[in-house]
């Protein structure tokens, strides 16, 4: 297979986003938000589109099988919606050629008969166009992000109840954090870090519905098990190897190439600073 080449002139304008990239509208920032609404994602090439759970995986088999067009770095693409509209919009503007580079297969061999050579487009950020694209909507989702995040920490009118005792605590979500803290010995982070609060909760809630282990994700016959096992293994603490909790930490959209999991051991120890020459009482149970 041959090094990608690109041809024809850097394209270098600012960018026309479709109207589904602007606006502040709830409708708008849903597919920032919410990959399930992040839909319908338009093929680039053709008037096909695509919907439900597997939309991204269908889209991109669909470019390659079809079209032999290849999009690299998917992971950095922060609206497929989005992305598509914009680049579908701008291959109806000019030949294909003009954005992406021509990867030519088979050109070491004789036998063109069987093995023929073939052109696959590739489409990634080495363009300047599909990078400052990119950069554009990381800065959508993350304007998103910041407005969720800010209402629910400012929030008063929460319930919460506790995820190891039959306490329910009536405000802001920092009580929960902080008795959960204090009482159970168990933190996921300091709450401005968070983000999506309610529904992580509510996934660590079913978890432990199921017998199962926050940390080792083991499955207990009976609950009194798994509270021993977790107090004895001190596994109250989230798994760092689980990145389905990456959603719920603000760092995963502040700070590209940092984790969770640093912020989280960055956290514990700043309250271990802050709590220097003072005892807390823990409860045995839980």
């Amino acid at each position: 297979m041959d090094a990608p080449s690109t041809s024809g002139a850097t394209i270098l304008q600012p960018l026309s986003f479709p109207e589904s990239i602007g606006g502040d509208d709830k409708s708008n920032a849903d597919c920032f938000l919410d990959a399930k609404k992040d839909v319908p994602i338009p093929c680039l090439l053709c008037e096909q589109c695509f919907s439900g759970g597997k939309a991204r995986e269908e889209f991109l088999r669909h470019m390659l099988c079809s079209h032999k067009f290849v999009i690299h770095g998917t992971h950095d693409i922060s609206s497929w919606k989005c992305y598509a509209e914009y680049w579908k919009r701008r291959f109806s503007q000019a030949p294909l050629t003009e954005f992406t580079a021509v990867i030519r297969t088979n050109t070491q061999t004789t036998d063109t008969l069987q093995f023929p050579s073939e052109d696959f487009f590739l489409l990634c950020d080495s363009l300047p166009e599909d990078k400052q694209l990119r950069q554009r909507l990381q800065m959508r989702r993350l304007e998103a992000i910041l407005g969720v995040q800010e209402r629910e920490r400012t929030a008063t009118d929460g319930s919460w109840p506790c995820l190891f005792c039959t306490q329910v605590f009536y405000g802001n979500r920092a009580l929960i954090f902080q008795h959960m803290l204090d009482v159970h010995s168990f933190s996921i982070g300091q709450p401005n870090n968070l983000v999506f609060v309610e529904e992580f909760l509510q996934v660590l809630r079913q978890k432990l519905s199921s017998l199962q282990c926050i940390y080792c994700e083991k499955t207990f016959k009976d609950m009194p098990t798994l509270k021993e096992h977790m107090r004895k293994k001190q596994h109250k603490r989230v798994n760092p190897s689980n990145h389905g909790y990456d959603k719920y930490y603000m760092v995963n959209y502040l700070e590209l190439g940092k984790t969770w999991e640093q912020v989280l051991h960055e956290d514990d120890e700043e309250e271990e600073e802050e709590g220097e020459g003072t005892v807390l009482l823990k409860s045995n149970e839980w």
